[in-house]
């Protein structure tokens, strides 16, 4: 989620290309800080490498620890997001900030928050109150996480389409900025009244602190975020409605990912999890499932 924000300040400042190459800064130096623009985008290339550090750790342990092989799959998807990310951040400096990079660039970053709460979840104990899993609040649980992931996506092409590409010269979008906005918007509005039957259903059908603490946050961040959104557009998409537009986003897609995964917690007995055994061929959906 860190590296979601600093990628969002390289582009709000415009310092997308202040290194125009990859994986050197420029073809002169590997390392160039003599500009404003290349040492935050240098920063932002250091942060993206130091982060290869805990993501290979968890991988190793995912495999070393006995009775926890259902955290290989979520700990491998981690690495692999993190090192497409490398690789389509490369194209994008290569690819003079080309939108459709940009924005897989910021979707691949959600992907890893993904798989890092699953594995997450996987490692430590269940909660000891465990809400309902199967039913219509399982169903629009996952209803909510796939608009979600919708708005996300369509408020990366209302990026492509606007003002603030990580540089002056960035090719944008060719779409009418006012038909992305309103498309990103009815969206959004569809996903909280999505979130608003949800906490209705957990109120009436599936009683449960844990679930209800859960939807209460992503409801009181959705709606900000909503009424961000709104303030940046008639306001002139100024820089620092944007950075906290970007940063909500990814702080929302958390919490949507918490309300997922808390839904899916099947029943237990006690607080404590099961290890999954070595030859569980479960599949992913089932060990989402279980954390």
């Amino acid at each position: 989620m860190f590296l979601t924000i600093a990628g969002g300040v390289v582009r709000l400042t415009g310092s997308g290309l202040g290194c125009d190459d990859w994986p050197a800064c420029n073809e002169e130096r590997f390392i160039d800080v003599s500009s404003g623009h290349a040492a935050i985008e240098q920063v932002n290339r250091l942060f993206s490498g130091l982060i290869g550090v805990p993501v290979l750790l968890l991988l190793v342990l995912s495999f070393l620890v006995k009775g926890r092989s259902g955290l290989r799959w979520p700990a491998t998807g981690v690495l692999l997001t993190v090192v497409a990310n490398a690789v389509v951040g490369g194209f994008a400096v290569r690819g003079d900030l080309h939108p459709v990079l940009i924005q897989s660039h910021f979707l691949l970053a959600m992907a890893s928050i993904s798989f890092g709460m699953v594995a997450v979840a996987r490692s430590g104990r269940r909660p000891a109150e465990s809400p309902a899993r199967r039913g219509l609040t399982s169903v629009v649980a996952v209803a909510l996480t796939g608009l979600t992931a919708c708005a996300l996506a369509t408020g990366t092409i209302v990026t492509g389409a606007g003002p603030h590409a990580g540089d002056e010269e960035s090719r944008r979008f060719g779409f009418d900025i006012s038909a992305v906005a309103e498309t990103h918007s009815v969206t959004a509005l569809i996903t909280i009244g999505v979130a608003l039957f949800f906490a209705h259903q957990v109120r009436r059908v599936a009683p449960s602190k844990v679930l209800s603490a859960a939807i209460s946050s992503w409801l009181f961040v959705g709606l900000l975020q909503g009424a961000i959104g709104y303030a940046q557009y008639f306001s002139g998409v100024p820089e620092t409605l944007v950075s906290i537009h970007i940063t909500l986003a990814a702080f929302l897609w958390v919490l949507t990912m918490r309300v997922l995964l808390r839904t899916l917690t099947p029943p237990v007995a006690t607080g404590l999890a099961n290890p999954t055994s070595d030859t569980d061929e479960r599949s992913p959906a089932d060990l989402i499932a279980q954390d």
